[in-house]
């Protein structure tokens, strides 16, 4: 991995302060007790970045407004595209003239339907991964790519537990190793230091067949990932959230480094676009705090939030003392 810009320095006093009672009030899941290397908060010890609304497209403006909201600089450009882009044309330029790295929900589908693995390992997308990575190397930062991600769950097509109206575009565990190897050796015969590949899955199996079950092989990945969301399964503090899945992912390899690749939290204070009510009593404030105080996960260093109202208002300003403790934490 290469060095990475760190976001400003922060006036850890009144984080800290603003977040000791909150920390004592977090859930009491399971978790391996810190180290005596683990107890830098998690907001200094982690790089920190955003998806932004429906960026890059057609530009980046919205993760620029995310910024100027947060009063700080996110680095990291978390993006989301389909097999049917091979580069973003003026979201990638103003991420390049900006300096950014880009995080990549490369997702193998096209618009009119999904990518058959089969089809790649025979070579049919050859053509479009030659144009994919020639673009993704000239990118002058870093391309972290999340390929297939949340395979370990049933909203994709390339998931054994996909329950959605389109085509399944994998048959069995071993073809998607085998599409992911091929993928990732594609690449490094066309070169790109910048590009790595991050392995992300869910916070819990959904889709009846264990994440491990996917994973492709330590010389084929570069960083382990999972997508953290508190909301879909009900209220849960950030240690029972990443807790058990951390520990599977660090299990997995001794030392790679570890993302959240999606962070997302709930707004209690309202009823959501799913459906669910508000829920008196907790708080997205305090959810966060607890979040950037954390010291029990020394292997994660990066967090990408999920900025965006979908089903839930993921969004950092979804309440304004939500806003007020991201802008203090991470603005200094």
């Amino acid at each position: 991995m290469q060095s990475q810009e760190r976001i400003r320095p922060l006036n850890r006093r009144t984080l800290l302060q603003g977040v000791v009672a909150a920390a004592a009030l977090a859930a009491c899941a399971p978790a391996e007790p810190p180290s005596a290397e683990a107890q830098t908060p998690l907001v200094e010890q982690a790089v920190w970045g955003a998806y932004a609304s429906t960026e890059p497209y057609p530009d980046c403006d919205a993760h620029f407004a995310l910024e100027r909201l947060l009063g700080v600089r996110l680095s990291w450009m978390s993006w989301f595209f389909n097999w049917s882009v091979p580069w973003p044309t003026v979201g990638g330029e103003q991420a390049a003239a900006g300096g950014y790295d880009v995080l990549l929900a490369w997702q193998p589908q096209l618009d009119r339907g999904p990518v058959m693995f089969a089809d790649v390992l025979a070579g049919e997308y050859d053509d479009y991964l030659t144009r994919f990575f020639t673009l993704a190397a000239a990118h002058p930062g870093q391309v972290m790519i999340r390929f297939a991600h949340e395979m370990n769950g049933t909203g994709y097509p390339w998931a054994l537990g996909y329950d959605g109206d389109r085509q399944r575009a994998v048959s069995s565990t071993r073809q998607f190793v085998s599409t992911w190897r091929y993928v990732v050796e594609f690449q490094r015969r066309l070169g790109g230091d910048n590009v790595r590949f991050q392995w992300c899955v869910m916070t819990a199996d959904r889709g009846g067949v264990a994440a491990e079950e996917f994973y492709p092989g330590d010389d084929w990945v570069d960083a382990l990932g999972l997508d953290v969301y508190n909301g879909y399964y009900g209220w849960q503090e950030p240690r029972a959230v990443i807790s058990y899945t951390y520990r599977r992912l660090t299990a997995i390899n001794s030392h790679m480094p570890v993302w959240i690749s999606e962070l997302g939290c709930r707004e209690p204070g309202i009823r959501e676009e799913s459906g669910d009510g508000p829920l008196p009593g907790e708080s997205k404030a305090r959810w966060l705090s607890t979040l950037f105080a954390s010291t029990e996960f020394p292997r994660i260093t990066n967090v990408n939030f999920f900025h965006a109202a979908r089903a839930y208002d993921w969004r950092l300003n979804s309440s304004r003392d939500a806003l007020e403790v991201c802008r203090t934490a991470l603005g200094g």
